[in-house]
């Protein structure tokens, strides 16, 4: 655990709701190799694995206008229908959940927390990335061209307190980015962020991160904690 912050001190934590990619899911390889097919498959130059990491987190067609040519004068949205549909053809085939996330979720379902989970990821593939990794767990999935707008918006983690019917202040967002720290201060609820995906350290701090994690057994053992 690396941040010295006090401001995360859950009192009766009811309900623990993760971002998908880069804090449940290792998934940059998969967004890395889709992502340059489609740049190969429109004859345009390829991005770095970590250019990805870099511009992950925002939702599918954000990641497009980031890898495109800042000249890119072609169909954007001919090029975004062929990413939707290579992403839905190669989903789940590099991607993989981080070592020590089923610890954490095994833990949170032995001490009776909920789970949500709260992503920018187009909602049906979050969905089977969910009941591929991790259906033995009641988990309910929001994601992206669902009911509500995309993260930092708050609408879909409130959805979810509304649904348990618990606080904010009983609730914990955790996740590896600026946009799911912004999300929980918008919801008014507790946050934590990742260090095992794809944001940085100083990117969490400034978003205002109540606790960084280096590792999922620092997670599981802040959790313990928090949950005797």
């Amino acid at each position: 655990m690396l941040s010295k912050n006090n401001n995360l001190n859950p009192v009766d934590l009811k309900l623990v709701i993760f971002d998908l990619d880069g804090t449940l899911l290792d998934t940059t390889d998969e967004i890395h190799y889709v992502f340059n097919k489609v740049l190969t498959v429109n004859n345009l130059p390829l991005q770095s694995k970590k250019h990805y990491k870099d511009n992950i987190g925002n939702g599918i067609d954000h990641l497009l206008t980031k890898i495109l040519p800042k000249d890119f004068t072609g169909n954007y949205k001919s090029i975004l229908s062929q990413a939707k549909e290579l992403y839905s053809i190669y989903l789940n085939k590099k991607a993989k959940p981080f070592d020590g996330i089923y610890d954490v979720l095994d833990l949170l379902g032995e001490k009776n927390i909920s789970i949500g989970i709260v992503t920018n990821k187009i909602h049906t593939l979050a969905e089977r990335c969910v009941e591929l990794f991790f259906n033995k767990y009641n988990i309910i999935t929001i994601g992206a061209e669902y009911l509500y707008p995309k993260k930092p918006a708050p609408d879909s983690a409130l959805f979810l307190a509304n649904k348990f019917n618990f606080q904010p202040a009983n609730i914990l967002f955790i996740g590896d980015s600026q946009v799911d720290i912004c999300t929980a201060k918008n919801a008014k609820m507790l946050s934590a962020g990742v260090l095992w995906g794809n944001g940085s350290e100083a990117e969490l701090k400034n978003a205002g991160a109540g606790k960084i994690f280096a590792e999922p057994l620092d997670l599981k053992t802040y959790l313990m904690d928090q949950l005797n």
